[in-house]
């Protein structure tokens, strides 16, 4: 059995607005009809809350000692949205068709 190497084009969009965020994200949502070639392989949204987002953009996760409290979400800035979608891909010579899916 002879086994393809698969690439992953991956990319995490950051939203300030609640809006654009929903927006994107059901838009890509309804895209899971269609052909590959049109589509994303993976799509997942998902609220980072936290006071120190610009150190820890890159975990939506709460340490133990900040525990997640629904009161804290707030107009103050301390709330991103994040969406992380990737593309799989077989072959070097099709990273320029990833790309126009990504272009969307």
């Amino acid at each position: 059995m002879v086994q393809k190497s698969c690439f992953v084009r991956w990319i995490r969009v950051l939203y300030s607005n609640f809006s654009c965020f929903t927006h994107d994200q059901e838009y890509l949502i309804s895209l899971h009809g269609q052909p590959n070639s049109q589509k994303f392989d993976y799509v997942e949204g998902f609220v980072i809350v936290d006071e120190g987002l610009i150190n820890n953009w890159r975990s939506s996760f709460f340490s133990p000692s900040n525990p997640v409290k629904i009161s804290s979400v707030s107009s103050s800035g301390n709330v991103l949205y994040c969406l992380e979608i990737t593309k799989n891909y077989y072959h070097h010579s099709d990273l320029e068709t990833v790309n126009q899916v990504l272009q969307l």
